[in-house]
C-alpha cells in the first residue's frame, strides 16, 4: 500500500479547513468588484487556498495565503488593502496571489503569505473609506510603546482630529489590528511588505546603524542592504503604523510601497512597474533575530 506522506496529509487537512462558507462568501463579493473593476483576474477562490485568522467588524472573514516551502527560513509577509479606498493595493494582492503559482522554482526555497485584503469592510462600503467599519485607521491602531501617551494627542494636533486618521480610544481595539499583528506571530516573517497608495514612494522602518546596540552587526547590515537594493527611505515616523510596530519596535525590516494612484485602471501598469521590487524583497535572504 502506498503511503501518503505526512506534511501532504497536513495540507489535506487545512484545504477542507479552509473550504469555509465565510470565504466562499467573501470570495463572491471580491469577484464582483473585480469584474466591476474590469480586471482580468482568475475567481478569488481559484487564486489561492485562502485561510482566515478572525473576523471584521461586520463579520467577513480576514484571509491570506501561504505559498512555498513552509520549512523555509526566508519568509515573506504581505499585506494590502489595509485602506479601503486604496483601491489598487489590491489588485496587487490578488495578482501576487495568482503569480506565485506559477514560480515553482522559487517556492522550494522560499515562504511568502499574503493578505490581500485587510480592512474588508472598507472596501465594500458606499462610498469606500479609509477607516474600518468603527472609524478607525488600523494602521494608526497597532499598540506601539508610545500609543497610550502620544497617539490621541498627536491626532488632535498634528492631524487636527482627521477622522479619516483616527487612531480610536484604545490601542489594538479592532480586529483588522489584531489580525495584522497575530499574523506577524504566526508566520515569523523575516520581513514584511505593506502595499498603499497613493504616495508614489517606497517607505523602510527598521533596522539601521543606530539599532547595533539592539541588534547584531550582520543582520542590521543585510536589513540595510536590502532596503538599498529597492531604493527604500525612511520618509516618517507614524504612531500606531505597522511601520513603527513590526519594523522600529521589532526590527522586521517593514516595506510600505505607495503605489502613485488608487485609480484601477492603472492596477495592470502598476504591477508591471513594482513586480521587480517585490521580487527583490521576496528573495532577499533576512536572517530571523530574536525581538521580543
Amino acid at each position: 500500500m502506498r503511503m501518503i506522506p505526512f506534511i501532504i496529509l497536513m495540507q489535506l487537512f487545512s484545504l477542507q479547513a479552509r473550504a469555509t462558507p465565510e470565504i466562499d462568501t467573501l470570495c463572491q463579493e471580491i469577484d464582483l468588484e473585480v469584474n466591476a473593476l474590469k480586471w482580468k483576474l482568475p475567481s478569488c477562490n481559484k487564486l489561492a487556498e485562502w485561510k482566515s485568522l478572525g473576523q471584521s467588524v461586520k463579520g467577513r472573514p480576514l484571509i491570506y495565503a501561504e505559498f512555498g516551502n513552509p520549512e523555509s527560513k526566508n519568509t515573506t509577509l504581505i499585506f494590502s488593502m489595509v485602506h479601503g479606498d486604496e483601491i489598487t493595493p489590491l489588485f496587487i494582492g490578488l495578482k501576487l496571489a495568482d503569480w506565485l503559482k506559477q514560480q515553482p522554482v522559487m517556492l522550494k526555497t522560499h515562504r511568502i503569505i499574503v493578505a490581500p485584503l485587510v480592512n474588508p469592510d472598507s472596501f465594500f462600503s458606499t462610498p469606500r473609506t479609509r477607516v474600518n467599519a468603527r472609524g478607525v485607521d488600523v494602521n494608526r491602531n497597532l499598540g506601539t510603546l508610545d500609543w497610550k501617551s502620544k497617539a490621541l494627542q498627536a491626532w488632535k494636533t498634528q492631524f487636527k482630529s482627521d477622522k479619516r486618521r483616527f487612531p480610536g480610544n484604545e490601542p489594538d481595539s479592532e480586529p483588522e489590528t489584531i489580525f495584522q499583528k497575530d499574523l506577524i506571530k504566526l508566520t515569523n516573517p523575516s520581513k514584511i511588505m505593506s502595499v498603499h497608495s497613493p504616495l508614489n514612494h517606497l517607505d523602510y522602518d527598521g533596522p539601521t546603524t543606530l539599532s547595533l546596540w539592539r541588534f547584531p552587526k550582520d543582520y542590521v547590515e543585510e536589513c540595510i542592504r536590502l532596503s538599498q537594493k529597492v531604493k527604500a527611505k525612511s520618509t516618517g515616523y507614524f504612531i500606531g503604523s505597522l511601520g513603527n510596530y513590526a519594523g522600529t519596535e521589532r526590527g522586521i525590516p517593514t516595506f510600505t510601497m505607495e503605489l502613485p494612484t488608487a485609480n484601477p485602471k492603472k492596477a495592470w501598469d502598476y504591477w508591471l512597474i513594482f513586480k521587480a521590487g517585490i521580487y527583490t524583497v521576496i528573495q532577499h535572504g533576512v536572517p530571523r533575530v530574536v525581538t521580543h
